[in-house]
């Protein structure tokens, strides 16, 4: 495993954001690690937005964020608090309510990654969340990377958890992942285009594809990951990913879309 010790300065992450930029990047996820321990984090969004990116944040929601102005920020919460503390650390589910208390104004969407511990109270969990200031309720599928295989859902697990959730989505409307993904959980004939993925690592080194493939051998039957499956519905522009990740602030004002992209999302578009 390739162990970082020390963070990049930021002159250098400048660098590789303008590289990004060249090769034609319009999204950036900023992933760590926890992101929100760089003290030049909000220098390096403002750098990314200014640019033209669109910036999603991934954090733990547990430091504060009220200074930091991505377009959107995705908060992991593994499970109800009892589920979540487990695997994240005591307190740290609570830690995470101040922070949508303190800040609910901004575009603040949860990520859960579904596994065995967590699957078992799903309703639970979307009940909970839904009476928060969230944004939108993003749900995942954990890969079985080596080392947690045995967390990990199997196919027939992660198919039913995929349908039940179309069927939470009637009554928890907050539930973000479009049917266009979950449709695809589990299926053999999966559209994923890992082309449209870029991966800079904690070293600098930038990857194109696959997002499993810089730490092992990627199995596909195996990986119904949302990075690959929902972006390849957006890019495919099934209008219920648009709507996705439009949550994330992805497109343009609205007066600046073009008129094919509002009918796709207002679903009234004609042949």
């Amino acid at each position: 495993m390739n162990k970082i010790t020390q963070d990049l300065p930021t002159p250098t992450w400048k660098r590789i954001i303008d590289d990004i930029y060249q090769m034609g990047c319009t999204v950036i996820f900023v992933e760590g690690g926890e992101p929100t321990l760089r003290p030049d984090l909000e220098k390096l969004i403002d750098y990314m937005k200014n640019k033209g990116f669109k910036v999603v944040l991934f954090s733990n929601g547990t430091r504060p964020i009220n200074h930091l102005e991505p377009d959107a920020i995705w908060i992991s919460i593994d499970g109800i608090e009892e589920h979540h503390n487990k695997i994240r650390g005591t307190g740290t589910f609570q830690k995470i309510m101040h922070t949508l208390k303190d800040n609910p104004e901004k575009n603040i969407l949860s990520i859960t990654t579904l596994s065995k511990l967590n699957v078992g109270r799903l309703e639970e969990l979307c009940q909970v969340l839904s009476n928060t200031s969230l944004k939108g309720l993003i749900f995942n599928y954990m890969y079985p990377y080596q080392g947690i295989r045995l967390e990990a859902l199997s196919r027939e697990e992660r198919v039913h958890s995929a349908r039940r959730l179309m069927e939470l989505k009637r009554i928890y409307p907050k539930i973000a992942s479009s049917d266009s993904y979950l449709k695809m959980v589990g299926q053999k004939d999966k559209v994923c285009y890992p082309w449209i993925l870029m991966l800079a690592t904690a070293d600098g080194k930038l990857t194109h594809g696959c997002t499993v493939e810089p730490t092992e051998d990627a199995d596909c039957g195996k990986c119904d990951m949302m990075c690959g499956l929902e972006a390849s519905a957006g890019f495919d522009l099934r209008p219920d990913s648009i709507a996705f990740w439009n949550k994330s602030n992805f497109l343009p004002p609205s007066h600046l879309v073009p008129g094919w992209i509002t009918k796709l999302l207002n679903n009234d578009w004609k042949n």
